[in-house]
């Protein structure tokens, strides 16, 4: 069967011939210097690692990636979050990379929406999703925190319990109603709600959604580990019209399962809007 996620023309943009890491780092002009998105996959092996976007210059941001993964010890957290995970699965599984690009001009939210759609539409296909997207990680390894904190991380002992950051990943969600719908992707979404019927939001793991009510919109999709906690929070800020929020209760779910499902949500609204919520990847203030 075969693999979309591999073609050149994946997701409806043109993408490069797969280079290794060692031809990157041996003719940086195989990547252009544009904003853009990348794919990271084993040499030899069929399944992703990682998928990424940059706004800044793709050669100079896999160039740092690969620096970055090829070191003796595990990177840091910064500039790259891919890196200790790549390092890691290296380490690990003895895997060399490769890595094909393609060039993107959009806006940034557009760019991450695209990456959402992307990440997506690979784990519908794959049934599961890349190893070292929505905070996955090697099982027996700890992964580094920031260059600022100074903690560089590695091999868990054997005595050690196994990182929680990998295991299985949640079912893909298969695009079903509308963005406002109760049954939006398959999930069994609350009624929207006003600011006053917070108090009625439990406290549990799970997804939710923000709509406008003057557009009728969906503003933004999230999750989080405490619902209630997280939507009081959202009914401080100003959104510039009167919201209603939606939520839907995810039982016993992982950190990377909700990230995983609100990617899925995120991706699926992209694909049928050509753009992401329009305060998604927006810090809005209180």
């Amino acid at each position: 069967m075969r693999k979309t996620y591999l073609s050149d023309t994946w997701g409806g943009i043109t993408w490069t011939p797969w280079f290794t890491f060692n031809q990157v780092m041996k003719t940086k002009k195989l990547l252009p210097i544009s904003p853009g998105m990348y794919r990271i996959k084993p040499v030899g092996q069929s399944h992703l690692m990682y998928v990424g976007q940059t706004g800044r210059n793709l050669r100079e941001r896999l160039t740092d990636l690969i620096r970055n993964t090829n070191k003796e010890q595990m990177p840091f957290n910064d500039p790259h979050t891919a890196a200790p995970s790549l390092w890691a699965w290296k380490e690990a599984e003895g895997w060399e990379f490769e890595c094909s690009v393609a060039i993107v001009e959009m806006t940034k939210e557009n760019r991450e929406g695209l990456e959402c759609f992307l990440l997506w539409k690979y784990r519908v296909e794959m049934g599961e999703s890349t190893f070292c997207n929505h905070g996955r990680f090697h099982q027996d390894y700890i992964k580094s925190k920031s260059r600022k904190s100074g903690f560089r991380g590695g091999k868990l002992h054997f005595e050690d319990e196994r990182n929680q950051a990998w295991g299985n990943s949640c079912t893909p969600l298969y695009f079903k109603g509308s963005p406002n719908s109760t049954d939006f992707m398959g999930l069994s979404w609350s009624k929207f709600i006003t600011k006053e019927q917070l108090s009625e939001v439990p406290s549990n793991k799970g997804v939710y959604r923000i709509k406008g009510t003057d557009t009728n919109t969906l503003l933004y999709i999230g999750q989080s580990k405490k619902l209630k906690e997280r939507l009081n929070e959202h009914n401080r800020k100003k959104w510039g019209q009167e919201v209603e929020y939606s939520y839907c209760i995810v039982k016993d779910a992982t950190d990377y399962h909700l990230k995983e499902i609100e990617n899925d949500l995120i991706g699926a609204f992209y694909s049928i809007n050509n753009t992401v919520p329009i305060y998604q990847f927006k810090n809005l203030k209180g």
